[in-house]
């Protein structure tokens, strides 16, 4: 699951039924999100929507119009559909939790429901989205359709200056987990890919998408490896085709074919061991709304550097809980890393501290209250 569907489950799993009955209405069946829904005892509806935002790759640039056109034509239909799922199951509020989605908004419309638009994404700037109308008639869209708006992060409802009277900035909150011995997580890395015991481990985590700015990464690994062989880094995650053989062919231009391993997708159940194991994790995005991978990371004892790229500038204090670098900067990167591989002992103060800040900061149970409040207030503006 994607970070927005990650915090939209820990919402699902934790919000008080006694104050609150959820309900899922998903586009398809069958998928993790549903299923975890469904053991929850949740009850999941399946109706068809289609993004009014699509993503890059689901909309060719000669189908954009067209697209756009059925988009609008058949939104009556989608939206009654959910209409009268709100006026069977008497829904009192709905909660939209992406913002490439209007059919619930508008359904709540429809039927006076009040309307809550949880913003994870960014659009404009967003390499992933391709938006088919101008930025400020969404907006306007949002803002017409919902009592209140949340964001995970301050420096994404900036970017929405038009909602600033209906934000919420509610930060993104997982549980925490125990701290895994991290030499017996290493020891498993080290094993699994055959490697030498003294080797360093420095990963980034995610998906391979344009965004992630994996060439930066890689840049930034080839300064290191000039003068560190002992050091072997992780590309983990799965993306288009093209896309992660654009990233193969930047990795042997770069004569790093010995020192980087493209690992594909890695089981979710496992993903904190894998980051406990790592001595360092990277992020070098472009845009990030939150950084779900980093509180993953701290709470791992794991210290991070990342690219100033919005959300992690709210996550990390840089220099105490971590490292901050400018974006597309392989040498500032490459020192950063550096820095922490070459001291362990501050590396371990940084990610100590990271771990106790998580824990203060990104509990699940702040999250969930802030969630709620919004809820419960939103009501009341009926």
């Amino acid at each position: 699951m994607a970070g927005a569907q990650k915090t939209l489950l820990t919402l699902l799993a934790n919000i008080d039924r006694n104050r609150f009955e959820p309900f899922l209405l998903v586009p398809y069946d069958g998928g993790q999100l549903s299923q975890e829904a469904t053991k929850l005892g949740i009850t999941v509806f399946v109706r068809h929507l289609v993004h009014w935002i699509p993503g890059i790759n689901s909309v060719p640039k000669q189908h954009r119009f067209p697209y756009l056109i059925k988009v609008f034509k058949t939104l009556r239909g989608r939206c009654w559909a959910i209409a009268h799922l709100i006026e069977r199951n008497q829904i009192d509020l709905v909660y939209t939790n992406t913002v490439t989605c209007i059919e619930g908004a508008v359904a709540a419309r429809m039927t006076h429901t009040p309307h809550v638009w949880h913003i994870h994404e960014y659009i404009l700037g967003n390499k992933e989205l391709t938006p088919l109308l101008p930025f400020h008639l969404y907006t306007w869209a949002m803002n017409l359709l919902s009592k209140s708006v949340v964001f995970c992060s301050a420096i994404l409802a900036k970017s929405y200056c038009m909602l600033t009277k209906k934000a919420t900035v509610v930060h993104n909150g997982l549980p925490i987990p125990t701290v895994i011995n991290r030499a017996h997580a290493r020891d498993a890395i080290l094993k699994h890919f055959d490697m030498d015991l003294d080797c360093k481990i420095v990963a980034v985590v995610g998906a391979l998408q344009p965004r992630k700015d994996h060439f930066t990464f890689l840049e930034a690994a080839q300064k290191i490896a000039l003068h560190n062989k002992d050091v072997v880094f992780l590309i983990v995650g799965t993306g288009s085709k093209d896309h992660t053989d654009l990233i193969r062919d930047k990795i042997k231009s770069l004569d790093l074919i010995s020192s980087v391993i493209l690992t594909g997708w890695w089981q979710p159940e496992k993903i904190h061991e894998l980051l406990a194991g790592l001595d360092v994790l990277a992020i070098s995005s472009e845009q990030e709304s939150f950084g779900l991978t980093i509180i993953e990371a701290l709470a791992m004892e794991t210290p991070v550097v990342s690219t100033r790229c919005g959300g992690p500038e709210e996550v990390i204090k840089d220099g105490k809980t971590g490292l901050l670098v400018p974006l597309h900067d392989p040498e500032s990167m490459a020192k950063a890393i550096i820095q922490l591989l070459q001291n362990p002992q501050f590396a371990r103060n940084v990610s100590q501290a990271g771990r106790k800040d998580v824990i203060s900061r990104f509990n699940v149970e702040r999250y969930i209250e802030g969630i709620q409040q919004v809820i419960e207030e939103s009501l009341l503006k009926q």
